[in-house]
């Protein structure tokens, strides 16, 4: 620093001084001067660069690197499951430097974790500002207005990751989330046939494809993706989510063997809620199995004792109820 003071920075400001003098002069410059001017004055800032000058940017470059290491020390708590410590050290870390984009971003997921949906869609509004606008977190921001019910945001984000990088899957499977949100299910269809073509093992996008199959009375498209679905996985491994959305199209099909053998596959993996507790008992009773299906209507109203559409199935049941046979026999699915 010393030999900055005394040598080097006061001969730029000597090539300086005397370069603004003529210009404030006019006096004539030579053209071959001002390249002489120029190469001395880019060497000397390579000399100050080189030199004990460079302790002016050292502050900063330690900032860096902290706050990475803050961060990093965050993702190893994120690991361990530790979300409050994670999210201390990813404050400290932007607090270090602000301009530290992965932080930012690890930040808002635990912010999401932890309830506080609006202050991690601002943090991660800004990572994706300091990425300049990476489209994975594009659309990791989307996901976060789609879920607050913020359709046009959601929108916009898939549309801006589509035009940054058209071949990424996930910015077509939000814009088809947001197309089935809207009620609009031919183009999310679209939508997430297009994120299948590039990439075909896409769990959440074809479980959606199949749903969407479902909503529009076709359940023998909806059972070629599910099959699709489950052929990646090895057969004591499918997601109880897709067994069970494969009981539902076997329902729709009249298949009621079939389907009260896959929702009670899928509850036995764990897929246990009312609603399809008593798509199992009313598949129960369609295939014939009455007193199945009272045990799974008992145990449905156990859960939940105001759920309607279970007492009136029990009171069919309790009523033997004649038409069930015929229904059966024709293939009239009953919802």
């Amino acid at each position: 620093m010393i030999g900055c003071r005394r040598g080097l920075l006061p001969m730029l400001r000597h090539e300086y001084v005397a370069y603004g003098w003529r210009q404030k002069t006019s006096l004539p410059y030579p053209r071959e001067s001002r390249y002489v001017w120029a190469v001395r004055f880019l060497l000397l800032c390579g000399i100050l660069l080189g030199t004990g000058c460079r302790s002016f940017v050292r502050p900063e470059i330690e900032d860096v690197v902290q706050s990475r290491q803050l961060s990093l020390s965050g993702m190893h708590a994120m690991h361990r499951g530790e979300w409050r410590e994670a999210e201390s050290m990813f404050t400290r870390a932007i607090e270090t430097s602000a301009t530290n984009q992965r932080a930012r971003c690890c930040y808002a997921e635990a912010l999401w974790r932890r309830g506080a949906t609006q202050e991690a869609i601002v943090q991660m509004q800004e990572s994706v500002r300091l990425s300049g606008g990476d489209p994975a977190l594009r659309v990791r921001l989307g996901e976060m207005h789609l879920a607050e019910r913020e359709l046009d945001a959601a929108a916009r984000q898939a549309t801006e990751a589509i035009r940054q990088n058209p071949r990424l899957p996930s910015s077509w499977a939000l814009r088809g989330d947001v197309l089935a949100q809207r009620n609009q299910p031919e183009a999310a269809l679209a939508s997430y046939h297009r994120a299948l073509s590039y990439q075909p093992h896409f769990p959440r996008v074809q479980l959606a494809t199949a749903e969407i199959h479902r909503q529009l009375h076709q359940p023998q498209r909806a059972l070629v993706a599910l099959h699709a679905l489950e052929d990646a996985y090895r057969p004591s491994e499918v997601p109880g989510n897709v067994v069970a959305m494969r009981g539902l199209a076997y329902k729709d099909l009249g298949r009621y063997h079939d389907a009260s053998v896959s929702l009670a596959q899928a509850v036995n993996l764990g897929v246990v809620n009312v609603d399809l507790m008593y798509q199992l008992g009313e598949a129960q009773m369609l295939a014939g199995r009455p007193h199945d299906a009272r045990l799974t209507i008992l145990q449905t109203l156990r859960a939940d004792p105001e759920h309607a559409p279970s007492h009136q199935l029990l009171s069919r049941l309790d009523l033997g109820d004649v038409q069930v046979v015929a229904q059966r026999d024709q293939g009239m699915p009953q919802r």
